[in-house]
């Protein structure tokens, strides 16, 4: 039975063999396990250590609240849409998330820190995103609020007014939040002792 293999260049004649001729060399297909493939010595399993978030992603999140707040008022100005104003339950929600925050960080530092207690891994986790979810958002809402203050700045009326300690007190808020974020952050590490 004639067979479509061909020769490799430069070992005979490039005509195709049949089955018999083919009978003295080593069979092309073995039913021989390779052996395994080595791979390179790979370093072994990540430690998963995450860090404390630095200040490089707070002051891009507040540039670009600044500047969301700040052309909010133009955009809706332009289109004929009424200003956009900052309400007391949006403030009263940024203080009440606050609160949360900030008594988590105490809960948790005094549990780690100070009672040299564990938390279970998953509780670490939790408060641990808890802690950088809040100070990025609070990163970013205090930019809002200090852009939607300073897009007033020079517009007479009792409005403008309004927005402005509104949004004064909102952006002390959203400061004190991204201290409780950083705060909470900042509880989660183990002590050095612990390891």
């Amino acid at each position: 039975m004639p067979s479509c293999w061909r020769r490799p260049a430069g070992t005979g004649s490039s005509v195709a063999t049949t089955s018999r001729s083919r009978s003295s060399r080593q069979p092309l297909v073995t039913r021989d396990v390779p052996p395994p493939v080595q791979r390179p010595e790979q370093d072994p399993e990540p430690t998963g250590t995450v860090g404390t978030t630095g200040p490089g992603p707070l002051v891009v999140l507040g540039l670009v609240g600044l500047f969301v707040g700040w052309a909010v008022r133009g955009v809706a100005i332009r289109h004929g849409s009424p200003t956009p104003m900052i309400s007391w339950l949006a403030v009263g929600v940024t203080w009440f998330l606050v609160a949360v925050t900030a008594a988590t960080a105490y809960l948790t530092w005094r549990t780690v820190q100070r009672d040299r207690a564990l938390l279970s891994p998953q509780q670490g986790l939790t408060r641990l995103v808890l802690g950088k979810t809040m100070d990025r958002l609070a990163a970013l809402a205090l930019g809002g609020y200090l852009g939607a203050a300073v897009s007033v700045l020079g517009v007479d009326g009792e409005s403008a007014d309004r927005m402005i300690l509104r949004a004064l007190f909102g952006a002390v808020g959203a400061a004190l939040g991204l201290a409780a974020g950083l705060a909470l952050e900042h509880a989660c590490r183990v002590p050095p002792a612990d390891r």
